[in-house]
């Protein structure tokens, strides 16, 4: 069981998005592409990955977010999920609005990115979230991510696109789209001056392949410096 509380004193509800904790990162000394953590939740038929930063952006547009996939466990990586502003990714011009964009990074790929999904990213904020579809993540002619192909490694690149900086995280993370290795997706609402319990389950056999550091949980209702905290789990493997 894991506890989340809003602290006395709050004056609103706070939600709580539960994530598998893949990645972090140290201070770079750079902006808000200065990425803390990294980590991802699975649906039926969606992903999403979380990225947290050490300081908050004004608008997220500021800067770019790359989750880059390996789905067949070759060590190359197959798609880029983008987390990038609308307008640019469409039109050229910034509109202020972010998008996640996936492209097939296969030589020669004829299929072009997709946009399914906007990204979950307030302004004054210090975390964004890059829904996917899974199919999105098995094109035609390329790799597929699938319920018999089900898992997938990725790590992250952000870049500061007001300053010309890039900040490549340290290290790359497994997951498990379809079985995850620990609990995912739960989604708490947590009234003020209040706590909440949620239970947590380790799939033992597929922590052995895909570990994950432990637990992410964002809430966008918190102050930007705490939008994501995070919770290390060790399991005692056989």
């Amino acid at each position: 069981m894991r506890e989340g509380t809003n602290r006395v004193g709050r004056a609103i509800a706070g939600a709580a998005d539960w994530y598998a904790w893949g990645l972090t990162d140290a201070n770079d000394g750079l902006g808000s592409n200065d990425v803390r953590n990294v980590g991802v939740q699975a649906f039926p038929g969606v992903l999403a990955f979380a990225i947290s930063t050490q300081h908050r952006w004004s608008n997220a547009g500021m800067d770019e977010f790359d989750i880059d996939v390996d789905v067949n466990g070759d060590g190359v990586d197959d798609y880029d999920v983008v987390g990038a502003d609308l307008g640019a990714l469409t039109a050229g011009t910034s509109s202020g609005q972010m998008a996640v964009a996936v492209f097939d990074l296969r030589p020669n790929s004829k299929n072009p990115g997709s946009i399914q999904f906007l990204a979950d990213a307030p302004t004054d904020s210090s975390t964004i979230v890059l829904p996917v579809n899974i199919s999105q993540l098995c094109r035609t002619g390329s790799p597929c991510l699938s319920a018999s192909n089900p898992r997938l490694t990725y790590h992250a690149v952000a870049f500061g696109l007001t300053d010309n900086t890039q900040d490549t995280v340290d290290g790359t993370a497994s997951f498990n789209a379809f079985t995850p290795a620990i609990s995912t997706g739960m989604f708490d609402v947590v009234a003020p001056n209040a706590s909440t319990t949620e239970t947590v389950s380790v799939d033992k056999a597929e922590w052995a392949t895909t570990p994950a550091r432990g637990l992410m949980i964002v809430s966008h209702d918190n102050r930007s410096a705490d939008e994501a905290q995070t919770v290390n789990v060790s399991v005692n493997l056989p």
